[in-house]
């Protein structure tokens, strides 16, 4: 079993840390600037902690799916740089069962979930909806953004991505459309990206990007600025859309 494998089971293992409606502050132990605690409900009732970042009156949100082994903790700062960076709104939610999130990681619910986040930022007055799904996370991001057809969706960005999940999350076998999809990955995920940015149907044709380095998901944006300009370049997209 690989390092990655053993990684994220581990992950999955790891049950609920804090109370979906705690401060963030006591989740995490950095908290940027105006960072804002949601909380969101999901359709078997079960909560999920939620953080958001950037401007209120923002025209463009993005939800975020992170991989298995984090919580929104882990991507607060870089999405609140890039909120500030675009001018956009992000919203974190912990996956179900992970962080601030009820549930027992129920995986058949997460894309449903996610959308509960998407729905959010449209009902917050965002005018163009993105999503960001990255490692565990990127499968989730994009059955969502296939399904989210009552949404005003402009871009799903996938960063070192699984093609799906045993449970209920296969992108692949939906026949649904993405308006557009991004994908970026390190060369050991780089297949996984390829298969999702060629065989999952989309309304524009977005952008696949594989790069010639070991480092992985949030590593990957964090350690090479080139793949997080890149996930810039896909959110400037939904300006033009």
């Amino acid at each position: 079993m690989s390092r990655l494998v053993v990684l994220i089971v581990l992950a999955l293992l790891t049950g609920c840390g804090a109370a979906p409606d705690s401060p963030l502050a006591d989740q995490c132990d950095t908290v940027p600037p105006g960072a804002e605690r949601v909380v969101l409900t999901a359709a078997s009732g079960v909560r999920l902690g939620a953080a958001v970042v950037g401007p209120s009156d923002a025209s463009v949100g993005m939800a975020v799916a992170h991989g298995a082994g984090h919580t929104l903790c882990d991507w607060l700062p870089e999405m609140s740089a890039l909120a500030e960076r675009l001018k956009v709104r992000v919203i974190v939610p912990d996956r179900r069962g992970v962080g601030s999130s009820e549930g027992d990681g129920e995986v058949g619910e997460l894309a449903a979930d996610l959308n509960q986040a998407l729905t959010w930022l449209h009902d917050q007055g965002a005018r163009k909806i993105a999503v960001l799904g990255s490692s565990f996370g990127g499968p989730i991001a994009v059955l969502a953004a296939q399904r989210a057809t009552g949404l005003p969706m402009c871009v799903a960005v996938a960063v070192s991505p699984l093609t799906g999940i045993e449970g209920g999350v296969a992108p692949l076998s939906e026949s649904k459309p993405v308006a557009s999809l991004w994908a970026v990955a390190e060369t050991a995920f780089g297949a996984n990206a390829t298969a999702l940015f060629e065989q999952v149907p989309q309304v524009k044709t977005g952008q696949l990007k594989i790069l010639p380095v070991g480092d992985h998901s949030l590593g990957l944006l964090r350690s090479h600025p080139e793949a997080m300009a890149f996930v810039d370049d896909a959110l400037r997209t939904c300006r033009q859309a």
